[in-house]
This record gives structure tokens, sequence and C-alpha cells, in this order.
């Protein structure tokens, strides 16, 4: 029963993370959203992305960041979630966006890591 679960589960993201493929700057998009729906699919409980707040991709960062960037550069971490933000403001029109704070600024977030 928890196979079926989890498939719907997964099937559920799939669909919620799905882009036209004539969306303009599709192919980065893409990546980044499948890096960030296999961590949301395997890290986390979450069925809906209107769920994936500051605290999950703060932790995508973390997540990153322990495996030592060896996947993916922290670079490409960091437009990850931009794309996601991006995606959900202009593709999804989502209204309440994650506001997540990558500047130098955000010191405690960069001390935190």
């Amino acid at each position: 029963m928890k196979t079926l679960k989890e498939t719907t589960r997964y099937e559920l993201l799939v669909e919620q993370f799905y882009m036209e493929s004539s969306t303009p700057f599709f192919q980065q998009l893409h990546l980044s959203l499948d890096r960030i729906l296999f961590y949301v699919y395997t890290y986390t409980n979450i069925y809906f992305i209107e769920f994936i707040d500051e605290k999950v991709l703060y932790s995508y960062i973390k997540y990153h960041r322990q495996k030592s960037f060896s996947e993916v550069s922290f670079k490409d971490v960091l437009k990850d979630i931009n794309n996601f933000l991006y995606f959900l403001k202009y593709e999804k029109r989502m209204k309440n966006i994650p506001k997540v704070d990558l500047s130098i600024n955000n010191f405690h977030l960069w001390t935190k890591l």
C-alpha cells in the first residue's frame, strides 16, 4: 500500500512541476526543476508545491553543502532556487512565493551554512 501511496505522491509532484516546452529558457528551467523535484520527493513529505517554503529551499542548499557540492555546483544550486521561484511566479502564477534571500546581506543564512 505504501508503494501505491508513494507512486501517487511522485506523480502528483511531477504534474505540478510540469512546464510547457515552449516556455522561454525551458532547458535551463527544466534541469533546475528536476533537481528540486528530486530533492522534494526524496527528502520531504510534501505533496503540493504550495508547501515548498523558505525552509525547504534553504535545506536544499544545506543538502548540497553536506555533499560538498559534488553533484551540483554552488552556483547552480542558487540558480536552481532562483529558477524555481521564477517558475512559481511566472509559470504557475502563484501569489504566495517563498521569500528567499540569497544575498550576501543575509548573514544569518550564510553563517548557518
